[in-house]
């Protein structure tokens, strides 16, 4: 049983709850009252922040962090409808309600209106759409592994080079590494050296996605990464290294460790180095 619900009905007041109940009930009878409900979700639920920490339900993993409570309730109401036309909601509501959608996704069923959102979004130049619909949950990876879903992992490379142009770290698109590949490797790298070259700074987690699926290149990137300025760089290096475990690269660990400043990131070097 979902616990979101529960979680909405605690943060609403008695009025924003009954309207929602009401609500639903009228979507059980007559689905095609979904697109004039929708629209009203902001004003009668608020927005509102309905918690913190991670929900999983299922297959289903999301932050509850930037849920507000208008995401929520649409959640609910597209539940009530479950053969509502998501894409069409999407293209024809305004910002706001494209933002409902989108985060609903994560906690809905795959098919291939879940692939033709996550499209739209990859394409799209707003950038509140795609970490809603994108991002703090689980959906692309479960998208990208779901046969019925149609997303592809020439979609999902893309999406990936769109969160490292966009430098939005790679923690909040969770499990993403189980999608690594060596196209992607190849053009994260890519981006980097066009930044490097036009003096711009690189994505922090370039080294850790990229050790995942290591290419030509690869390793000498993410030992440069332990030399950099930047500590979200080094820390990206440090776990990149610890994906690859190969114990003769400890010399470069021991040599970082003799003059890493940063103490959280000493003690992530320190589990790397091979007691032996």
């Amino acid at each position: 049983m979902s616990k979101l619900p529960g979680i909405l009905e605690t943060a609403l007041d008695p009025k924003a709850r009954d309207w929602l109940a009401t609500a639903g009930a009228e979507l059980e009878e007559k689905p095609e009252l979904l697109p004039r409900l929708f629209p009203q979700l902001p004003r009668r639920l608020g927005r509102a922040p309905i918690g913190e920490g991670r929900l999983v339900e299922g297959d289903c993993q999301i932050d509850l962090a930037p849920w507000r409570a208008c995401d929520a309730g649409a959640l609910q109401l597209l539940t009530k409808a479950p053969g509502s036309d998501r894409l069409d909601l999407y293209r024809h509501g305004d910002m706001e309600e494209c933002s409902m959608v989108l985060r609903s996704m994560a906690m809905l069923p795959l098919d291939v209106n879940s692939a033709a959102l996550l499209g739209e979004i990859q394409r799209s130049n707003t950038g509140s759409h795609f970490e809603a619909g994108a991002l703090d949950s689980n959906l692309v990876i479960r998208a990208l592994e779901d046969p019925n879903c149609a997303f592809t992992q020439a979609e999902f490379d893309r999406f990936m080079v769109k969160l490292a142009f966009s430098d939005l770290a790679l923690d909040r698109v969770f499990s993403a590494e189980r999608g690594a590949s060596a196209d992607l490797s190849r053009m994260l790298q890519d981006l980097a050296s066009e930044r490097e070259a036009a003096g711009r700074r690189i994505w922090a987690d370039t080294a850790r996605m990229i050790a995942h699926a290591p290419i030509a290149g690869s390793l000498a990137r993410i030992l440069g990464g332990l030399e950099h300025g930047d500590e979200r760089i080094r820390r990206a290096a440090i776990q990149g290294l610890k994906v690859i475990n190969r114990p003769e690269l400890n010399i470069f660990v021991r040599e970082r460790l003799a003059h890493e400043a940063h103490s959280g990131l000493r003690a992530l070097l320190a589990t790397l180095i091979d007691p032996s």
